[in-house]
């Protein structure tokens, strides 16, 4: 497999903003095979979604009554996957991803957590919230997010949006009331919102508390990704519990 390796990455400006976003490592063959891949495992489980249970998110249990309609049976989110296609867990230590994540960190990194973000025609949004409120608060939170664009995304079809500096000094942000995922709206400052609109294969890395949200699909076009997070290889396999027994 080769990978282009970008030599220079911008440290500096990654601590000073919470994310940096990185040209497209894979050939456009590698894409075709991420995508295909991603159908087949999309495909699996969906076949067989009482098995698969632990690892799907629907996307009805996230829209909007006005925007269910067509969408049941319609899978969000799976996680994890990279024991479920060979192709994720070698795509995940390939050398253009770990490695900006490891000049990052200043040292080697292993990976901490895998996923597949659908988005399709339709998709639900993610509301604006910090990854290390609303979803970890578990082992560490020296944590850095790669989020692989496996289609062209935009803000039509949902493309991520971020708030540059709001992981500095590790806030935690208050959840809006009744949700344990969205931030209170106080904490989104409309007037620092940069969206970030990727080519298929372009990455986005970014801080564990970070705001960043991503609206709905509203395109006839998937905006599906493959996310991996790491944590310094120092602190070991710290979340191996990630994976289900799916019987």
């Amino acid at each position: 497999m080769t990978i282009q390796l970008d030599p220079y990455v911008d440290v500096e400006r990654y601590r000073r903003e919470g994310y940096l976003t990185a040209a497209a490592v894979f050939s456009a063959e590698q894409l075709t095979e991420l995508r295909r891949e991603s159908d087949r495992v999309l495909q699996v489980c969906a076949a067989e979604s009482e098995r698969y249970a632990r690892r799907i998110e629907w996307e009805t249990d996230h829209l909007s009554d006005e925007h269910k309609a067509g969408m049941q049976q319609v899978i969000r989110k799976l996680e994890p996957i990279s024991d479920l296609g060979p192709i994720f867990a070698e795509f995940a230590y390939a050398k253009g991803i770990v490695g900006p994540v490891s000049a990052i960190f200043g040292e080697p990194v292993e990976l901490f957590e895998d996923k597949l973000n659908l988005k399709l025609p339709g998709g639900s949004p993610y509301p604006w919230h910090q990854d290390w409120a609303c979803c970890w608060r578990a082992h560490t939170d020296e944590l850095i997010t790669c989020f692989i664009y496996l289609d062209d995304a935009n803000e039509v079809n949902g493309c991520l949006q971020v708030i540059p500096g709001s992981h500095i000094g590790k806030p935690i942000c208050s959840f809006k009331p009744g949700s344990r995922f969205e931030v209170d709206p106080s904490y989104v400052d409309k007037g620092k919102i940069v969206p970030v609109p990727l080519k298929a294969g372009e990455i986005i890395f970014f801080d564990p508390y970070l705001l960043h949200y991503s609206a709905l699909n509203l395109s006839n076009v998937p905006r599906r990704a493959i996310i991996y997070t790491y944590n310094p290889a120092r602190l070991g396999k710290i979340n191996e519990g990630r994976f289900p027994d799916d019987g």
